[in-house]
């Protein structure tokens, strides 16, 4: 099958690349390695809204894209709850409780419905047929009118594309790790190598409770920890549902997380150690962990602690004007954040098109 343009990841970069190129009249093909899109996008639905296991916070008077996104969609935010004490943990467990805590100008914001909200106006202005799921890319082959895009799906059979100009919406590692024929320049695909993918030196965790009970005692649900595992912790309740929910960031390295015999529970004792027994029992706990998921982490980020600071070469050689990158690393501004994905997808639409 041969489409003008086939773009790789149906995270929030790819889609709303795609979802540009199909209102401009381009004939678009999304391929998607997961079974679902969103990429590092991944909402769980509650009662009163979604949490948020991946992407969260946005700030919309910084985030031009943002904000037009939200706003012609409809969608609506609200601030990240913070008022009350702030504790912090030393290495020992000690324990400090602090009238100030995390500084947030502008504050963060959070989106009724979860991060997953922004998808679903791009997802709606494709063409039918045009995303296609589990189909995980491995090789691209130049030739004189086009790319030749090998793809396979969970069984392991081959499907094979033919496009005119191809756009990777990946981490950059993920790109470099595809099988190019011919290889790309050796200054691009070393930078893709040795740029670190967003989000994936983490796991985040998320306690969910009948209430928000930290806030009777006059606590923000915010906390810092040199101890561990969760290195950041903030009051994740919906405000439309009476529940609560506490999420965190692990700040134990993936090797360490892959070792441990029972990371939820290692959780449950940190929050109960933080904020009283009753955080002991949360009704549900959910564990996401971003350095073994295959379709976000590559090689080398097992310990990744950096993010992207760089921008990206563009394609060149034979591969100018007919390849362009679209992670959200690969972005001028805000590399790595939602904005990230937006401007990076301005920018290879951009590039396409002018050449």
């Amino acid at each position: 099958m041969r489409v003008p343009l086939l773009v790789v990841g149906a995270g929030l970069s790819g889609l709303a690349l795609a979802a540009q190129a199909a209102r401009a009249g381009v004939g678009v093909m999304l391929l998607e390695a997961r079974p679902r899109i969103g990429g590092r996008v991944l909402s769980l639905p509650a009662a009163g809204g979604a949490h948020d296991l991946g992407a969260a916070w946005v700030w919309p008077s910084l985030q031009p894209r943002l904000a037009r996104l939200i706003h012609d969609a409809g969608l609506r935010t609200y601030a990240q709850h913070g008022a009350g004490a702030f504790l912090a943990e030393d290495g020992q467990g000690r324990l400090q409780r602090r009238a100030w805590g995390y500084a947030q100008d502008p504050p963060s914001l959070r989106l009724h419905g979860g991060a997953a909200a922004l998808l679903e106006p791009l997802r709606a202005a494709l063409p039918a047929g045009a995303l296609r799921l589990g189909l995980r890319v491995s090789a691209l082959h130049l030739e004189a009118d086009g790319i030749e895009i090998r793809a396979d799906d969970a069984h392991g059979r081959t499907q094979r594309w033919r496009a005119g100009q191809v756009v990777l919406a990946l981490p950059p590692r993920l790109a470099a790790a595809l099988h190019f024929s011919p290889a790309l320049p050796t200054a691009l695909l070393q930078q893709l190598t040795a740029m670190p993918t967003w989000m994936a030196a983490h796991a985040k965790a998320l306690a969910c409770y009948a209430r928000p009970f930290w806030r009777e005692a006059g606590l923000s649900g915010s906390a810092w920890s040199e101890r561990g595992p969760l290195g950041e912790i903030h009051d994740a309740s919906l405000p439309a549902a009476p529940a609560g929910a506490l999420m965190g960031f692990f700040t134990w390295p993936a090797a360490r997380r892959a070792r441990h015999p029972d990371l939820a529970l290692a959780v449950r004792e940190q929050l109960a150690a933080l904020f009283g027994s009753e955080a002991a029992q949360p009704q549900s706990i959910h564990l996401v962990d971003w350095a073994r998921e295959s379709a976000t982490a590559g090689a080398g980020d097992g310990d990744a602690t950096a993010h992207p600071a760089e921008h990206v070469l563009p394609a060149a050689g034979g591969w100018t004007g007919r390849l362009a990158l679209a992670g959200s690393e690969c972005s001028p501004v805000f590399a790595g954040y939602l904005e990230g994905a937006l401007a990076a997808a301005d920018q290879a639409w951009q590039q396409l098109r002018a050449s």
